[in-house]
This record gives structure tokens, sequence and C-alpha cells, in this order.
């Protein structure tokens, strides 16, 4: 990874005169570490939803509603809508 930031350093910075480079490096690999944890919160939260799905597909009984409203609170629950 810190040779793509290296890259992405070297091809988007213009002036280093008045630009910390280690400055850059740190909110360029911050910013990368907050997308990627927020992809896996999303990650995890849709593994969740998917696996309480399979848990409970054929269970309707421990539902008091149809199989589309069911579907719709799993989409619900994975963020999904």
């Amino acid at each position: 990874m810190k040779e793509k930031l290296e890259e992405i350093y070297q091809h988007t910075i213009p002036h280093h005169s008045f630009l910390d480079k280690r400055s850059i490096d740190s909110c360029m690999y911050q910013s990368y570490m907050l997308g990627k944890n927020e992809s896996e919160e999303k990650y995890n939260k849709l593994k969740k939803t998917f696996l309480d799905l399979l848990e409970n597909w054929g269970d309707f009984g421990n539902y008091n509603s149809d199989r589309n409203q069911m579907k719709e609170e799993w989409k619900q629950e994975g963020g999904l809508l």
C-alpha cells in the first residue's frame, strides 16, 4: 500500500515547496482507513442479515407477516433500503 500512496502523491501534488510530504501521507492513509472501516461495517451488517436470513428462511412461525414483508424487513436491516 505504501507504494500506491507514493504513486498518488507523486501524480497529484504539483508543488512540494509548501506541502509537507509526511502530513500528506498521513492524510491519505487516514482517508484510506476510514473508507476501509466503513466498507467493513457495511459488509458485516449485510453478512449478519444474510446469516439471519439463512437461519430463519424456512421458519415462518417466527414471523406474523407474509413473505414479501419479511424480505423487506431483511433488506431494511441489511441497509439495502
